[in-house]
């Protein structure tokens, strides 16, 4: 298994995706923005340049041939999945308490506090528990799981985005006190976690029934 996550991070996935969290972060610098929207362009950029040089490159045809189980297959490809959502995670943390030094930290949407990283990381629950079984049913063709994916996630973001600029109650939740917001990103973050946990076993048990 640490072979064929090295082999992902080495080999499979181009460095551009590592230094993209860095760059999507400086989008946090946008004052009175929807910093939502910083997680969807991994979805938008990475997902697809990834999953697209996998078919491009014989990826699976390869992995088929070699004294590999298919559980670590999926293994390895999801958990380097999740390794690049952290990163992203990470450096919206970085540049979130850089963005509150200089500007503070209201904004017309949604703050970037303790509960918007718990809601974030929901957020990328949400799209593995979408895409990754969607995706692992032909482990070839993302294009629908992709589709269904970023419509579950932009109707996810704005529920959030919109409810907590439109109603007081929604702001009071998610951008009230800090005990408060503690127990929103607890909550959000375990599901968030749980979601994609799940996600994994589907994807696991899917590529069992496939042909490669």
């Amino acid at each position: 298994m640490k072979n064929l996550i090295y082999k992902e991070l080495k080999l499979s996935i181009n460095k551009f995706f590592f230094l993209l969290p860095v760059i999507l972060g400086g989008l946090l610098f946008i004052p009175n923005w929807i910093f939502l929207l910083v997680f969807y362009y991994f979805f938008w950029i990475s997902i697809p340049q990834i999953y697209g040089a996998y078919i491009q490159h014989g990826d699976y045809n390869f992995l088929s041939v070699l004294p590999i189980k298919r559980k670590d297959i999926v293994s390895s490809k999801v958990y380097t999945l999740f390794i690049l959502e952290l990163t992203h995670i990470v450096f919206a943390v970085i540049f979130g308490l850089i963005h509150n030094e200089l500007y503070g930290s209201w904004n017309f949407f949604f703050d970037i506090n303790l509960a918007f990283y718990g809601v974030s990381i929901l957020l990328f629950g949400v799209f593995n528990i979408t895409f990754l079984p969607a995706y692992f049913k032909t482990a070839h063709f993302f294009g629908k799981p992709l589709i269904y994916a970023t419509i579950s996630t932009i109707i996810f973001g704005f529920i959030f985005e919109f409810g907590i600029a439109k109603y007081q109650f929604m702001r009071d939740i998610f951008e009230g006190t800090l005990m408060v917001q503690t127990i929103v990103f607890i909550v959000a973050a375990i599901l968030g976690i749980l979601l994609s946990v799940v996600a994994l076993k589907i994807s696991q048990k899917r590529m069992m029934e496939i042909d490669l």
